[in-house]
C-alpha cells in the first residue's frame, strides 16, 4: 500500500541527477571556475601604464646605446690597431730611407772632403818640391835601399831640370857604381825611374800619388 507524503513534509524541490562513481572526474569538475568568475580573473591582471612603457622604451633604447657603443669601441680599435700598424711601418720604412741617405750624404761629405785634403797635399808637394829640389835625393837614397843588388848597368831616369844634382849626389855618395843617369823630359820634376836588364822601379810622382790615393779609396789623380 502507497504511502502518501503529505504536503508540510515535503522540501524544497530538488533535481535529482545521475552521480558520477568517478571520484577524480567529481573532483575536477568541482573544481573548474564558473562561468561567472572568468570576468572577474581578467579583471585581476595589471596592465602596463603609460608611464611602464615610456619607462620600458627608455631602457630598450639605452640597452641598444650601450650596445652601439660597445660594438663601435671593438670595430674602432680593431681598425685604429690596423691602421697604426700600417702607420708605424711607414715610419719604419720613413726612417730606413733617411738613414740610408744620411749615410749616403756622409759618404759624399766624406769623399768631398778627402778630395779636398788630397788637392790641398798636392798643391804642398808642388810647392815643396820646387822650393827643395833636393828632396828628391832623399827619396832616391830610400830607393836604393829596396833594390836587390845595386851592382851591374843601372840607369836613373829623371826630369832634365833634376840631372845635374842626380848626378852629382851619385858621383859623391856612389862614385863606385856604374850608374848612369838620364833625362826624360816627361818624366814630372821630383820624381825618377831605376832601370836595370833585370827590372825597374817607376818612383814617378804620378805613380807614388796613385798608390796615395788607392790605399784612402779614391782615385785623385796628379795633376801637372
Amino acid at each position: 500500500m502507497s504511502r502518501v507524503i503529505p504536503k508540510e513534509q515535503l522540501t524544497a524541490y530538488q533535481r535529482w541527477e545521475l552521480g558520477s562513481f568517478d571520484p577524480a572526474s567529481a573532483e575536477s569538475e568541482s573544481a573548474m571556475p564558473s562561468p561567472e568568475s572568468e570576468p572577474e580573473a581578467l579583471l585581476k591582471v595589471a596592465l602596463p601604464t603609460a608611464e611602464d612603457i615610456e619607462r620600458i622604451q627608455k631602457e630598450a633604447w639605452r640597452e641598444g646605446l650601450e650596445m652601439g657603443f660597445a660594438e663601435g669601441r671593438k670595430v674602432g680599435y680593431q681598425d685604429g690597431y690596423k691602421t697604426g700598424e700600417a702607420q708605424a711601418e711607414r715610419l719604419r720604412q720613413l726612417a730606413e730611407a733617411m738613414q740610408v741617405e744620411s749615410l749616403r750624404q756622409d759618404d759624399t761629405l766624406a769623399r768631398e772632403v778627402l778630395e779636398l785634403v788630397l788637392n790641398v797635399a798636392q798643391q804642398m808637394l808642388r810647392a815643396t818640391i820646387k822650393a827643395k829640389p833636393e828632396s828628391l835625393l832623399v827619396v832616391i837614397r830610400e830607393a836604393l835601399l829596396t833594390l836587390p843588388t845595386l851592382s851591374g848597368h843601372h840607369k836613373v831616369v829623371v826630369n832634365p831640370a833634376d840631372v845635374d844634382m842626380v848626378r852629382e849626389w851619385l858621383d859623391r855618395e856612389h862614385g863606385h857604381l856604374s850608374w848612369k843617369v838620364v833625362e826624360d823630359p816627361q818624366m814630372s820634376p821630383g820624381g825618377f825611374r831605376f832601370e836595370s836588364a833585370h827590372s825597374e822601379l817607376d818612383a814617378s810622382l804620378e805613380t807614388r800619388w796613385r798608390e796615395i790615393t788607392n790605399c784612402l779609396g779614391t782615385e785623385t789623380a796628379w795633376l801637372d
